[in-house]
């Protein structure tokens, strides 16, 4: 090239920074330098954790607490006026916590469900699906057993065996019981509860969810979720134990689903064949529930939906209030709460005193929960918002954190504005797109390790910038090199190559790495041709102003290079290495005794042109020897139709345009090389 390496201008970089005594110290300046104090009063800050345990945790616990205790007292000593009165609302909890007790079985099953129908699972990948399953099932200690039925009625199970979780396939074909919700998954595009079912390995009574799968209209199978009638026991065993009631889940008017006297004990129904797999109501130590329906006198009721029956068993007198529930299969089935008549007592006041003191606390806490949250969620969306531009390199577009009372609010803003101010600086020296599409590669591809990978590789320069620097001040020097430089990465991105790196007034770019292009030679023709656009039009712009125009040479070559992470253990660069790059900078070495007065010279190998096919015209300028090589190379000039008539022709060759051309043979001196140097100047 005319101008030496050591004449060109470097770009100036910042100042460095002075090394730091120790890393605690350089963290606490930079801290301080980056994100100072607020001028002004200073502002009091209050610990989120304190906040959130002292605010919320002894806010809601009083209201929730209050409500609870109050409501329930007053329940436990008034008449049974009082408690029929308010009976709807203790059915309701009682089924609101039996509902939350199955429930997750339906959540579990759509969450699975939607992971095989969105292509995140593979229903034949039993490994994965058992370790979907298995996690699922670890999440949800509501729920007993979790299995996914393929069409072919085989599939994998997970479930709870003495404190642990058991995986196994599973194949039920040639079974005689299986369970006509599981035959009739493919007419269904809805959950349904089965009838309890009596599982003779957990020697248990479950009730199962199924929920079919399906994908794009096609059946994949069906999620099984089944919660074990024993822990629904266990669940209803600790309500309302303080003040002396039973709840309890009837499944029909002879059969029980759960009651807190069922816990502890075991039935075998492996042979019963009179009805659901459940213990009769005579089978449950409460004498007064097996009378309910026998010798039951029915109560008028103040609710309409709750049915009173007042029952006398061993000379006392007991009240059980019921109503139905669905939404479990077919069967409605009938949730209660009994209770001994004689505890009930006390004025009637009580309950409206009470209830009165209970909302208000329920209110007022939940009005000062939603307010502190409301104003924590605010500042951690806008965290959350900032956190998702970073992580699309989106930089310049993350306005400041604001400040905050919190204390970890404060801090976690001030930290993150510091790190956006540091981030943007990187990103002045660093490509995003080239990290970006390295991203990419390392997910899909799962590494970076270095690889031979054909390419085409360009070199620019600027003819003459040497002597144009000697009249020109370093601020205006280095502003004519990022503008020029920033014409020319856009023309190289637009056709998705990478820039490599800038060397004084050259720039040296490549495509078909890191991700593979098969056109990688028609990219890097079309952003020569939209280079060589770019620059004239710049030209015209800077005459327009009074200013010198600039005239820029290009070179294109392609073959096989050595791309990956090269450099020291301080400092590596992803680039490429080989006898291909040294081509290309010879070519565009070359271009400048074919320049002439053009403002833009582009020259490229045989081999790109062939590869390029009728991406741009260009012109044969026949075998030239280059620098340092033996043999002739190929060479074509990218001429635009309407400069056609002004190129400049071989002296006695006449210019034809590359309509079709064929692949040349390998010329003589461009054999690839293990690894590469590009030129004496620097190049590598």
């Amino acid at each position: 090239m005319p101008d030496s390496p050591s004449a060109r201008v470097q770009l100036p970089l910042p100042a460095p920074a002075p090394a730091a005594k120790s890393a605690g110290q350089a963290g606490t300046r930079a801290r301080a330098k980056l994100a100072p104090e607020p001028a002004g009063r200073r502002r009091l800050r209050l610990p989120i954790a304190a906040v959130l345990v002292a605010g919320f945790g002894s806010l809601m616990l009083a209201a929730v607490a209050s409500v609870l205790v109050l409501g329930l007292v007053s329940a436990s000593t008034n008449t049974f006026a009082l408690l029929n009165d308010k009976a709807d609302l203790a059915l309701t909890g009682v089924e609101v916590r039996v509902r939350h007790q199955l429930d997750p079985a339906r959540e579990m099953a759509r969450f699975v469900a939607g992971l095989v129908e969105r292509g995140d699972l593979q229903a034949n990948d039993g490994t994965a699906m058992t370790d979907t399953l298995r996690g699922a099932l670890a999440g949800a200690p509501d729920v007993t057993g979790l299995a996914f039925i393929r069409p072919d009625l085989t599939g994998v199970r997970v479930g709870r065996l003495n404190g642990g979780l058991v995986a196994e396939p599973f194949d039920m074909q040639g079974e005689s019981d299986i369970p006509p919700e599981i035959l009739d998954g493919p007419n269904r595009s809805a959950a349904t509860w089965a009838d309890p079912r009596w599982l003779k390995e957990a020697q248990n009574s479950f009730l199962t969810l199924y929920q079919p799968v399906r994908r794009e209209g096609r059946y994949l199978g069906q999620v099984a979720v089944g919660v074990s009638l024993g822990d629904l026991s266990r669940f209803l065993s600790v309500l309302y134990v303080e003040q002396g009631l039973n709840a309890f889940v009837l499944y029909d008017h002879g059969h029980v689903l759960a009651h807190p006297a069922l816990v502890g004990r075991s039935f075998d129904f492996s042979g019963k064949l009179d009805g659901p797999p459940l213990p009769r109501i005579d089978q449950v130590d409460d004498p007064a529930l097996a009378a309910l329906w026998t010798s039951g006198v029915p109560v008028q009721s103040l609710k309409k939906r709750v049915e009173a029956r007042g029952v006398r068993v061993l000379g006392s007198d007991y009240m059980f209030l019921t109503r139905s529930m669905a939404g479990y299969g077919q069967q409605d089935w009938i949730i209660g709460i009994g209770y001994r008549d004689g505890e009930m007592g006390v004025e009637i006041r009580r309950l409206y005193i009470t209830g009165a003191v209970g909302l208000a606390i329920l209110l007022v806490s939940v009005g000062v929960a939603l307010l502190v949250g409301r104003r924590i969620s605010r500042q951690v969306a806008r965290l959350a918002e900032a956190a998702d531009r970073v992580r699309a390199f989106e930089f310049r577009a993350i306005p400041d954190l604001p400040d905050s009372r919190l204390r970890e609010m404060a801090r976690a803003a001030a930290a993150f504005n510091a790190m956006i101010a540091g981030l943007r600086w990187f990103e002045t020296y660093v490509p995003k797109a080239l990290v970006l599409r390295l991203m990419r590669q390392r997910e899909t591809e799962g590494g970076l390790d270095s690889v031979q990978r054909e390419v085409t590789v360009m070199f620019t320069d600027i003819r003459g910038f040497s002597r144009m620097a000697e009249h020109m001040a370093a601020a205006d020097t280095a502003a004519l090199l990022n503008e020029h430089f920033t014409l020319l990465a856009a023309c190289i991105e637009a056709e998705g190559g990478t820039v490599d790196k800038f060397i004084g007034d050259s720039l040296m770019a490549f495509w078909g790495a890191p991700e593979a292009q098969e056109d990688h030679a028609v990219r890097a023709l079309r952003a020569a041709l939209a280079i060589h656009h770019a620059i004239r039009a710049d030209n015209r712009r800077r005459v327009a102003a009074g200013q010198a125009p600039i005239h820029v040479r290009v070179g294109l070559h392609s073959g096989p290079v050595v791309v990956g992470n090269i450099g020291s253990d301080s400092r590596i660069n992803y680039t490429i290495v080989g006898d291909t790059v040294n081509v290309a900078a010879r070519i565009e070495e070359l271009s400048g005794g074919l320049q002439g007065d053009a403002e833009v010279i582009v020259l490229t190998s045989g081999v790109t042109a062939a590869k390029g096919k009728d991406a741009v015209p260009l012109v044969r300028q026949g075998g030239r020897s280059l620098r340092g090589r033996t043999g002739m190379t190929e060479l074509w000039r990218l001429v635009p139709e309407e400069e056609k008539k002004d190129a400049a022709k071989p002296a006695g060759e006449k210019a034809t345009p590359a309509i079709s051309l064929p692949l040349p043979p390998r010329e003589k001196g461009i054999e690839p090389t293990a690894a590469g140097r590009t030129s004496a100047e620097g190049r590598s």
